[in-house]
Order: C-alpha cells, then sequence, then structure tokens
C-alpha cells in the first residue's frame, strides 16, 4: 500500500515537472509585441519582428531554462519633453514642448547596443536637446510657433532618425507643440516690439512731413507759375484778383479784424472793383 502511494506520488510528480517544462518551452507572442529570444546571452531568434505587411505573432518553441526571453513594443511609441529652452535668432529665450514618435524595427541591434527597450527614451532624452537647439535657433519666434517650424520639424526628425537607427529605432515623427515665452520673457518681448513700432512710426511721421512740405512747395509754384500765365493773358482780370486776395489777408483772417483800417478816397482804383466798375 505504502509503495503504491510512494509510485503514484513519484508520478504525479513526473507529470507536474513534464507539465512545468512544457509551459516554459512554449511562448505566445501577441499582436504588439516583438520578442528576442537569447541562448546564454546570444540572440538565437526574433518573434514577430516588425513588418509593415505582416505578422509572426503566435505560439515559438524555446529550450527552458537554457533560453531567455526578451520583450519589445512591436507598434509605435511616444517620447515628449517639455519646456525645452531654445534662444533664437531674434533674440528671443522660448520654452517649446516637444513630441517623438518612433518604432523598434532591430530588435537584435537594440539589444545589442542598449540592452532593452525602456532604455530608448533615456537615448532620445540624451540626443534630442541639442538637435533642437541647433535647428531652432537659427529660427525667428514666430516662425517657430508655426506648424512644420519653418521646416525644422523636418530637419530634426531626419537628424534624429540617422541616430537612432544605431540602435535599432526608426524615428517616425517630431513635432513641436505648445512654444510659450518663460516669467519676464513677455514684458521685454513687448518693450521690444514697442521699441521697434516706434521707431517705425517715428520715420514715418518724418516721412510725411518732408512729402507734405514737398506737396506744398510744388502747389504754390504751380499756383504761382498759372497765376503768372493769366495775368499775361487778362490784365484786368489779374488786377482784380490781386485786389481780392489783399482785401482777404487784411480782412479776411477773423483773428485780424480790427487789426488793420485803411483810408481810401472814393476814387482809389482798389475800390473800382467793389463798386461794379
Amino acid at each position: 500500500m505504502a509503495r503504491s502511494m510512494h509510485r503514484t506520488r513519484a508520478a504525479l510528480f513526473a507529470l507536474g515537472a513534464l507539465a512545468l517544462i512544457g509551459a516554459s518551452s512554449v511562448v505566445i507572442v501577441g499582436e504588439g509585441d516583438q520578442a528576442v529570444i537569447t541562448r546564454f546571452g546570444a540572440p538565437l531568434n526574433v518573434v514577430n519582428r516588425f513588418s509593415p505587411s505582416a505578422s509572426g505573432a503566435g505560439a515559438v518553441l524555446k529550450l527552458p531554462f537554457f533560453d531567455r526571453v526578451i520583450w519589445l513594443a512591436r507598434g509605435l511609441q511616444s517620447y515628449s519633453i517639455g519646456d525645452q529652452k531654445v534662444h533664437t535668432i531674434d533674440e528671443q529665450t522660448l520654452l517649446v514642448d516637444v513630441d517623438v514618435t518612433y518604432r523598434i524595427i532591430d530588435p537584435v541591434r537594440l539589444i545589442s547596443t542598449l540592452g532593452g527597450g525602456d532604455r530608448v527614451d533615456d537615448q532620445i532624452k540624451a540626443i534630442l536637446p541639442s538637435l533642437i537647439e541647433e535647428q531652432l535657433s537659427q529660427r525667428n519666434a514666430a516662425v517657430i510657433a508655426q506648424p512644420g517650424s519653418g521646416g525644422s520639424s523636418l530637419q530634426i526628425l531626419s537628424a534624429l532618425d540617422s541616430k537612432l537607427r544605431a540602435y535599432g529605432v526608426q524615428a517616425v515623427d517630431f513635432r513641436v507643440g505648445r512654444v510659450v515665452l518663460p516669467e519676464g520673457g513677455q514684458s521685454i518681448a513687448f518693450t521690444r516690439m514697442e521699441n521697434h513700432h516706434g521707431g517705425k512710426v517715428a520715420v514715418i511721421d518724418v516721412a510725411s512731413a518732408q512729402d507734405a512740405q514737398r506737396i506744398v512747395a510744388e502747389s504754390e509754384a504751380e499756383s504761382a507759375r498759372i497765376l503768372q500765365k493769366s495775368a499775361s493773358q487778362d490784365l484786368a482780370f489779374y488786377d482784380y484778383f490781386s485786389a481780392m486776395r489783399n482785401y482777404e489777408a487784411n480782412f479776411g483772417d477773423p483773428a485780424r479784424k480790427g487789426a488793420a483800417t485803411i483810408v481810401i478816397p472814393p476814387g482809389s482804383d482798389y475800390l473800382k472793383h467793389f463798386n461794379g466798375k
């Protein structure tokens, strides 16, 4: 009886061991994962490696106790940096938020260089700030705030992708999000804008005054020319016009009312224009 129970326990233990070994020999890889199987630390196989058109998800066999599975994301991943300081070409200091989208395209290279997928963000964090400053510092603040930042986003994406390829990673997208002035920077910017526009207004005022003087001088010259031409053609009209101008100068200005008194005899030629003669 005791021997029979011992044999039963041994059989159950053997079955449990076989079940454990069998379970540890099968790896189920989902659609959203990549799996790198290593043996004694060396990459042996990549399961469900990223491909635009095919999927290798499913069950895969491995040697228990000898093979190890390193899991990596297969789809797109994102990384963001906030309040990155940028000095622009128009002497502004901006704080920008940027977003990076990437994917792992060479799992073996990634494992060999970085050791795991959790190290990708650290690598981007080390690379990206210098690329941002290099490209955005060549633009003014207004351009940086526009979509695409005047072409800077594409250039940063290209440079970032070139560097990440060495780690088996592809940079898919780069975007500049929020763009703001730091505390104290707004008042400085407004003062600079006010001074800039104030200088433009002063230049416009000077130019306008010069144009006005020129127009008045040209008008007076043209008036004198027309008057001289009229005088040579009609002396009677010229005498009449001269009398009117003289009368206007002496009595037409309300501010000069009572300031001048002229004593003229009734037969004066000056009065003949006012007597209808």
